[in-house]
């Protein structure tokens, strides 16, 4: 249902059933359609968390990157996860990935949703 909060809600969520690096394990990592999106998402996150952007919860999108290095959410564009499957192709780095707004269907997406389909049966610990 639009508007519930689900792309607030879910990262803390996970967060509360012990996914993410504060609970000993890898990212959450939170893909957004655009730029703009990652990281306002991202801040109100943080703020609803009461933590500084980029400690628990922060963002990377091109040309920007609010992450430190024990931060457990990690909003970013589409394109961004994509360009990591090159370095990281089991995606090792995170335990949960929540891809918001896959409907709107562009490229970055739909491979980046093929990619996990094939990438599953090889990481059965990944929620998607």
């Amino acid at each position: 249902e639009t508007g519930s909060g689900k792309t607030t809600q879910l990262p803390k969520i996970a967060l509360a059933m012990g996914r993410g690096r504060v609970n000993g394990g890898g990212l959450i990592g939170h893909t957004q359609p655009r730029r703009i999106a990652a990281s306002s998402v991202a801040k109100r996150i943080a703020e609803e968390l009461k933590t500084p952007l980029g400690e628990v919860v922060g963002y990377k999108v091109r040309f920007q990157d609010r992450l430190s290095k024990g931060a457990s959410v990690k909003l970013m564009t589409d394109g961004i996860l994509l360009a990591e499957t090159q370095s990281d192709p089991l995606l090792k780095a995170y335990d949960t990935l929540i891809i918001d707004e896959a409907h709107e269907r562009s490229l970055n997406i739909d491979f980046l949703l093929g990619y996990l389909r094939e990438l599953l049966p090889r990481r059965p610990d990944l929620k998607i």
